[in-house]
């Protein structure tokens, strides 16, 4: 096993410090627990416990600690040891400039599939803890044939008891924003399956894959941050069933000193010490959000593929990759390229101001939407 483990670390771009664990029977598990550790002790002790306390034998973790100085492999290895948990760890450190939370994620997946091929991959952090009642939550949805099954996240309690104050106005606002840009596109493209409201959300303290679905939208893609979001995108575009559900809680760190940048760490320290900070990514100003539906429902369901091809070039594709898409069969894939691949669609990151003034025309928009005859798109106010 060490070999194999030996060789997928350094196909990453990390040099193999050890591995700690026992060996797993073929099919003894239903759940992979990837969790990637870095500097986590004052964590990963009551993270591993609550893990076994709610899966019992029916998962195996695998821990990757990574670029870890504190004391976080001696706690898990000594959990290892007193049986006090089902788990491996293996202990990297990354080659210079490499280590960051979506390659070790990454690597954190490759590794658990090495060793539990038919698992569910259960994605969690080091410094979080599940909630009772998870497991019973993920297996009714995977029973029901889901394929990516999201989760709650809420905050440790006692942590968030410590945080510093934010602007209940201005957190208020980006809930608005957020909620009213989600009943948009519900209302423009209906998910059987997650009627609106929902909480919508893909966070790495809590989500769930089949393996089979992660072979087939996988591997967690390596960008500065959100592998989440991009990994779920990735599941759109193979028309893959996802779920958001409340049933599978975990509650996470909301310390303001984690290790990982551009997270949940960064998000809450603008809101607490920037006077006008930047806003979630996926936040868009009404007409860019309405440009973005339009092209989909184009791309998506358009009949005359020269429309699709027009579009697409007055986007700023070229003629001969905009011909390309619009000719291809599977229409989710095609708009996943396209929306990745549009200038026009590149998304620019709202400061709170900004979205604040837009958030009148934003709600008008959705107001606007809902009344209209479904598949019309009326034009947001300025």
């Amino acid at each position: 096993m060490a070999g194999r483990i030996g060789e997928i670390v350094a196909g990453h771009g990390a040099r193999l410090l050890g591995v700690e664990g026992p060996p797993i029977a073929e099919g003894a598990v239903r759940y992979a627990a990837c969790i990637p550790v870095r500097n986590e002790a004052a964590h990963i002790g009551r993270c591993l416990a609550a893990l076994n306390g709610e899966f019992a034998r029916a998962a195996h973790s695998l821990l990757l600690i990574n670029d870890s100085d504190d004391e976080s492999a001696e706690i898990v290895t000594g959990q290892i040891a007193r049986g006090e948990c089902a788990a491996t760890a293996v202990t990297v450190r990354w080659q210079e400039g490499l280590g960051s939370a979506p390659r070790a994620r990454a690597l954190g997946f490759e590794l658990a599939l090495s060793i539990a091929p038919n698992a569910r991959l259960f994605s969690t952090d080091g410094d979080t803890l599940v909630c009772p009642g998870l497991l019973r939550a993920y297996d009714a949805c995977f029973e029901a044939g889901f394929d990516l099954v999201c989760g709650r996240i809420g905050f440790l309690p006692e942590e968030a008891a410590r945080l510093p104050p934010a602007d209940p106005q201005r957190d208020a606002a980006i809930r608005a924003y957020r909620d009213a840009s989600r009943e948009i596109g519900a209302l423009c493209f209906p998910d059987p399956d997650n009627p609106f409201p929902h909480h919508g959300n893909i966070g790495g303290a809590n989500f769930a894959i089949t393996s089979e679905a992660y072979r087939k939208a996988g591997p967690i893609p390596l960008v500065a941050f959100g592998e989440d979001r991009a990994l779920r995108r990735r599941c759109e575009a193979h028309g893959l069933r996802i779920s958001y559900a409340d049933g599978p809680r975990v509650e996470t760190s909301c310390r303001l000193d984690r290790p990982a940048t551009g997270g949940l760490a960064a998000e809450l320290l603008r809101n607490r010490t920037e006077t006008d900070p930047l806003v979630d990514e996926a936040l868009e100003t009404p007409r860019h959000l309405l440009q973005r539906l339009r092209m989909r429902r184009l791309v998506e369901e358009g009949v005359r593929r020269e429309a699709v091809t027009e579009a697409l070039v007055a986007g700023g594709l070229t003629p001969e990759r905009a011909g390309e898409l619009a000719c291809w069969s599977d229409r989710k894939m095609a708009w996943f390229h396209a929306e990745a691949e549009l200038p026009s669609l590149a998304r620019e990151r709202l400061r709170f101001s900004e979205m604040a003034r837009c958030l009148p025309s934003l709600l008008r928009l959705r107001d606007e939407i809902a009344k209209a005859p479904l598949g019309s798109f009326p034009s947001p106010a300025d």
